[in-house]
């Protein structure tokens, strides 16, 4: 599902469009109406999230024009006005709901699930096609009441089609409701998700769901049924979906990674809004308070309310909340003061907010999608990455918090599935050190790997285990585990698995050189790589190769096929011709696809190839895998054979 979120606030937009991608929507974002109305009439979306204060066109004037442009897609407004009239007034321009913000992720999740299901035929809240089942509120799709491991992309494009039953969907719809624009791959990667989501479906006992109509597209090869709620009770037994072991109700992470993150991203905007608070004040105490300054005043601090709620700091939203209603309910005039009485409660909501943000920040539930949690601090995950041991046998458990102390890593170990199935979801770790032999057997702990892949996708699983045959690295790669460990291997080596899987990876850093005549070309480069913090360096002069590749010295060469003055493969065997670079990876962009270019492109020394047009995700897994590997290389050629050191 892709959603435009019309925001000006840059703090509550990070946060609203992280949660929303977190559930595996594609977001766009933009800050004004305006640029809210290009961004409704270049692309297509499934749901708008709309602010109604906004610069330039309001949400309510941009409301009012999406629907009489006869746009039915829904709209879902949000704002921290809560009065009545407010929702009239926002309801008959022609939103479909109504969310005051502050307002826990869970029921912003809700919102967005009743509005998407308002435009399925039922309007049922989950999704069936004989025996597959997808619940869109846990975001968990199950093939004869058995839990299937899709990645995000795959579970959004079984959703999609589940969705709309009776259409057939062209690639390129696929892409507008998949992909943000910034993303956009080509059609060659929907027909890759396509393989993929069928292949798993058929290895999970399913026939071919999805079926292709040539030259046109993909629809589902049967008509879909829909069952709400109450018409699941009717269901007969073997139809009836069991229970799934991960718990969409259960309190998610009271300790969420990123929103500490997120605070200090944001502190300097959100208490930079104080100042002009300060100087509503100061204009009271030199009598030159003016109806501007009290305007401008009440925007900030309603503003301030809403990036506070939306980090769950209950007390500080509740004071910005009431100077914001103060400004709102004063009419104050240069020739009228205010009277001293009415001003003092206004300067003591303003020192008393200051004073508080002052103090060091707790999180409470707003930011966490948690209904009714405790504030916590986020002090403790701070300082250490902490690391859950999942084993029956709490031994290694023991060795590894005794070693552990000098990795400045926290262990916790549970010996049963049931308590870090709760375990995980209250307080997801950095990482779980896995043994999946339990004494119910081994399909226990891979159903749980599953399960910990399918909901926390960036949660790395490092399974350690006695059984090391090449089946068990098998199911286990094919359950979703990070890494492999046989429980032959010391504590110490096990922590140094657990470091190298924990460690940013250096690659990110890495210096890239891409040599191409093409502007476009390299401006895409320079858009995928610079995202992800790569050094790019865009040369569009071959003559000048040499020159930038010595200056630069860079970990990885991307050249294009055919330039003027020297091609790519004439560059291509003068680095392989000196041994300083002899080893430099390079990789090779064409549009030639023919067999006797891709021959040629190799043996003049190039370790990669894609062809033009080439999609983003594709040219970045390429580099990641190369630079890997190199660093593997390099790793091993430093390391002694001996001593493994």
């Amino acid at each position: 599902m892709r959603f435009l979120l019309v925001e000006d606030d840059e703090a509550q937009a990070h946060l609203i469009k992280m949660a929303l991608t977190e559930q595996g929507y594609v977001v766009d974002g933009v800050t004004d109406g305006e640029e809210g109305w290009n961004y409704i009439e270049a692309f297509t979306y499934d749901l708008i999230l709309l602010d109604i204060t906004l610069p330039r066109l309001d949400g309510i004037g941009l409301c009012r024009r999406i629907r009489s442009h006869g746009y039915s897609v829904p709209i879902l407004l949000l704002t921290a006005k809560g009065g009545s009239t407010d929702k009239v007034t926002g309801l008959d321009a022609g939103a479909d709901d109504y969310v005051v913000k502050p307002c826990t992720t869970s029921e912003l999740f809700a919102r967005i699930r009743a509005l998407l299901r308002r435009r399925s035929s039922s309007g049922a809240p989950i999704l069936y096609w004989d025996e597959l089942c997808l619940d869109p509120s846990a975001r968990q799709v199950t093939y004869h009441n058995r839990l299937l491991s899709l990645s995000p992309k795959e579970y959004s494009l079984l959703e999609l089609f589940l969705r709309n039953p009776n259409r057939v969907l062209t690639q390129s719809a696929i892409l507008e409701h998949l992909w943000s624009f910034e993303n956009l791959p080509g059609e060659d990667t929907v027909r890759a998700h396509i393989k993929r989501l069928r292949r798993k479906l058929k290895s999970s006992g399913g026939e071919d769901i999805i079926e292709t109509v040539y030259g046109v597209g993909y629809r589902l090869r049967s008509p879909l049924q829909e069952l709400g709620e109450s018409e699941s009770e009717e269901l007969p037994l073997h139809r009836r979906p069991e229970p799934l072991a991960l718990d969409s109700s259960a309190p998610q992470s009271q300790n969420p990674p990123g929103v500490a993150e997120s605070w200090e991203r944001f502190k300097g905007l959100i208490l930079g809004r104080m100042t002009k608070l300060d100087q509503a004040v100061a204009a009271l105490d030199a009598n030159t308070f003016s109806e501007e300054i009290c305007q401008d005043a009440a925007i900030q601090a309603h503003k301030l309310a809403g990036s506070l709620g939306m980090f769950g700091m209950k007390t500080e939203y509740q004071l910005a909340q009431e100077i914001e209603q103060w400004l709102v309910g004063v009419n104050p005039t240069l020739e009228q003061p205010l009277a001293p009485e009415t001003t003092q409660t206004f300067k003591t909501l303003v020192a008393t907010l200051e004073q508080q943000l002052q103090q060091p920040p707790t999180f409470g539930p707003q930011a966490q999608g948690i209904d009714g949690a405790d504030p916590v601090s986020l002090e403790v995950r701070q300082k250490l990455p902490w690391v859950l041991v999942v084993d029956h046998n709490l031994t290694l458990n023991q060795q590894l918090q005794a070693e552990a102390l000098n990795w400045n890593i926290q262990i916790a170990g549970i010996d049963n599935i049931a308590q870090a199935r709760l375990a995980v979801s209250e307080n997801p770790p950095e990482l779980v050190l896995l043994d999946p032999m339990f004494p119910d057997g081994l399909e226990e702990g891979l159903k749980f790997l599953e399960e910990l892949s399918f909901k926390f996708p960036k949660m790395p699983v490092l399974v350690c285990t006695e059984r090391d045959e090449v089946g068990d690295r098998a199911a286990v790669a094919r359950s979703g585990g990070t890494a492999f460990l046989p429980k032959s291997v010391s504590p110490t080596q096990i922590l140094e698995a657990i470091m190298d899987i924990l460690k940013p990876q250096s690659y990110r850093k890495a210096k890239i050189l891409a040599v191409d005549d093409d502007p476009v070309v390299l401006q895409l480069l320079n858009q995928s790589l610079g995202s992800l913090d790569f050094e790019l360096t865009a040369l569009q002069d071959p003559r000048q190769f040499w020159e930038t590749l010595e200056n630069t010295a860079p970990d990885l060469l991307i050249l294009d096929f055919e330039m003027p003055h020297y091609s790519g493969l004439e560059l291509c065997r003068i680095v392989r011709q000196d041994r300083n670079w002899s080893a430099l990876p390079i990789l090779f962009l064409s549009a030639h696809k023919d067999t006797e270019t891709v021959q040629q492109i190799y043996q003049a020394g190039a370790d990669d190839y894609i062809s033009k047009p080439f999609a983003e995700a594709e040219v970045v897994t390429r580099i990641f895998n190369r630079l890997d590997r190199i660093q593997l290389l390099r790793s091993l050629a430093e390391t002694d054979q001996l001593t493994g050191r």
